[in-house]
């Protein structure tokens, strides 16, 4: 009975909301509680729309909050350095949509955790402005500045480092102009300081732009885009000292040379006096050895000039030509005999080959080749025709031994018809009444045959 009683009592009260009304209480509880608070977190899903805001989630392990940057809140953010996975710091407010029922957190102010905003801004100029601090680009510093400029604040220990170091260096002309170098706006002043001495002083041999240490923060205008184009731009060679040793910054980079410290850069462009009166007594030992040099070799050479002068000398000039003569003249004697007996000899040579050429000697050698050519042929056509007469005898001899004369002497005979003049082997060749002729050993028959026999 008694929870009975208890339901009864609890439905007189209202036991909803609607959705309004719930969205209203967490508007209220999370906007009165939460108004402004900084959050850590990472960026992810960042991206931009065309109404200029910035859209992002904070994200951790499990855990996510949409993020908005407003257009009008970015010039006091880090807007150009955001980016996926970069952990932020962010300041703001938390903000409940009740028509959507999303919670935003409204950012004012972001800063990146690990890596400072400079950091991450020295970061960006260096992988943008790369090619411009490549070492073949820079220029040297003169050895011996007449003039020097120096661009630093005059109430700081860097000018006072720097000018005291020079007091005991070569005596050097400094012209000061004095800027700020910290704070915002100070880089400005330094790259008008750059112009100004460019188009003024044009006479300093060399810029030196110098402060003392400080924090990260302090040196933030040497870490600007207006320090590398204002010191790109000179015309005069820079030197960077800013801070300490361990500090480098973007003006260290872009700079013709970096020195560490105020006094490093005093030491460095201010050549001292020492070493200039060191390097001025070597250089005068340098040009006392060339002056003796310069003056050995013109010695020797106005000794060889004294030398050929006296082998000049128009008596030894004669002198030599009287020699030369001689000389010539004996050796044209000697050429003048060698000449004539080699035509002497030749003259001799040709004589004796007109001798031999002379008709009357041609025709004297002819008359005995003609006589030894004529003996010659009687003998060859003697002994010719005895040779061919014996040959004639032994060719008579075998033709009377193979003449069928001589079988006629034996009472053989050669019978031919008539008038053909065959010769008859057979009877049969022959028939009555034919007309033969019978060859004797001496003398013919002219026959008829009357008959025929076989």
């Amino acid at each position: 009975m008694k929870y009975l009683e208890e339901v009864k009592i609890n439905t007189e009260e209202k036991l909803y909301f609607t959705v309004k009304e719930i969205t209203q209480n967490l508007k209220d509880l999370i906007e009165r509680k939460f108004s402004v608070l900084w959050i850590e977190g990472e960026i992810a899903n960042l991206r931009y729309s065309q109404n200029g805001n910035i859209y992002f989630n904070l994200i951790e392990e499990e855990a996510s909050l949409k993020c908005i940057i407003f257009n009008s809140q970015k010039k006091i953010t880090i807007t150009s350095w955001l980016k996926d996975g970069l952990k932020v710091l962010c300041l703001g407010r938390l903000n409940f949509y009740t028509r959507s029922g999303e919670c935003y957190f409204i950012v004012r102010r972001a800063e990146p955790l690990g890596k400072g905003i400079l950091i991450l801004k020295k970061e960006g100029l260096i992988e943008k402005y790369k090619p411009l601090f490549d070492p073949n680009r820079k220029r040297s510093i003169p050895l011996y500045p007449k003039k020097i400029a120096l661009i630093t604040s005059l109430f700081g220990a860097a000018l006072q480092d720097f000018l005291k170091i020079s007091k005991n260096r070569w005596e050097v002309e400094i012209l000061i102009y004095p800027v700020r170098v910290q704070g915002e706006g100070a880089e400005k002043e330094i790259v008008q300081a750059i112009k100004d001495i460019n188009i003024h002083f044009s006479d300093v041999d060399v810029i030196v732009i110098t402060r003392g240490g400080g924090s990260f923060e302090d040196l933030a205008p040497f870490y600007t885009e207006d320090i590398i184009l204002g010191v790109k731009e000179s015309k005069i060679p820079v030197v960077s000292a800013v801070g300490h040793e361990i500090d480098y910054t973007i003006c260290d980079l872009i700079a013709d040379k970096r020195c560490a410290t105020p006094t490093a850069a005093a030491e460095e462009v201010i050549p001292a006096k020492e070493e200039v009166l060191y390097r001025l007594s070597l250089y005068q030992k340098k040009i006392n050895q060339l002056l003796e040099i310069i003056i050995s070799r013109r010695e020797k050479r106005l000794y060889e000039a004294k030398i050929e002068l006296e082998n000049k000398n128009p008596f030894k000039v004669v002198q030599s030509l009287e020699k030369r003569i001689k000389d010539l003249s004996y050796r044209l004697n000697l050429e003048m005999e060698k000449y004539l007996g080699f035509k002497e000899k030749k003259l001799w040579e040709i004589k004796n080959l007109l001798r031999k050429r002379h008709p009357q000697e041609n025709i004297r050698i002819l008359e005995e080749k003609l006589k030894f050519f004529k003996n010659r042929l009687f003998y060859s056509v003697r002994s010719f025709y005895l040779e061919k007469e014996k040959r004639l005898e032994n060719l008579e001899k075998l033709l009377n031994s193979f003449s069928p004369l001589n079988v006629l002497r034996r009472g053989y005979s050669i019978v031919k018809s008539y008038p053909e003049g065959k010769i008859i082997r057979k009877a049969e060749e022959v028939r009555e009444g034919k007309l033969l002729e019978i060859y004797l050993s001496e003398g013919k028959l002219l026959v008829e045959v009357k008959k025929v026999e076989e």
